[in-house]
């Protein structure tokens, strides 16, 4: 009984692995599909009908096949949110910010607010190394807002924070009012 539980083992296993090699991308050459590098001298690659088109590493955009399409006229919202002390989640909240404001399906129809509360706070002290990014997207139309019950609760007078930040009464009420305005909620 023993040896025949045994054999059923492996031969579940082998065709276990026998599926996983078809699908994954180890055989994509041999699938006929795109290499699982990129070629030389070639910069990404666009998803058409399953299978990967590279396009060339040059000054020129590539011609985007996928993606939700942009509603004309219409302005988008979203509301940004940082609760951490985290260098790593900082960066790359500003740099998404910058991603979503370059969006060609975006560019100029979005609105965009960056919410600090908790440890986020940190984000907006003076002096922390930030202050040439976040005017930067102060310039591009971000609305920076800091929670001032974070500021009460971690004894944070308002002039430790860069002036050009708004104060909002909680984030709490803030990311409800924006929610029902129907700004998308978004996190590093």
């Amino acid at each position: 009984m023993k040896k025949k539980s045994s054999l059923l083992s492996i031969a579940i296993m082998a065709f276990a692995i026998a599926v996983f090699s078809m699908t994954s991308n180890a055989y994509a050459n041999w699938r006929g599909t795109a290499p699982t590098i990129h070629p030389a001298g070639w910069y990404g690659w666009h998803n058409v009908n399953g299978v990967r088109k590279y396009f060339p590493n040059l000054s020129i955009s590539p011609a985007f096949t996928m993606g939700a399409p942009m509603v004309p006229g219409k302005i988008y919202h979203a509301i940004y949110v940082i609760s951490a002390n985290n260098k790593v989640k900082m960066n790359k909240i500003i740099d998404n910010i910058h991603n979503a404001l370059n969006d060609p399906r975006l560019k100029g129809h979005i609105v965009v607010e960056l919410q600090a509360f908790s440890a986020g706070t940190h984000l907006y002290f003076k002096g922390n190394g930030y202050k040439k990014a976040l005017l930067t997207l102060k310039k591009d139309g971000v609305e920076l807002v800091q929670c001032a019950n974070s500021l009460y609760e971690l004894h944070i007078p308002v002039s430790k924070i860069y002036s050009f930040v708004k104060v909002v009464p909680s984030a709490q009420g803030e990311i409800i009012l924006r929610e029902a305005e129907g700004y998308a909620y978004l996190k590093p």
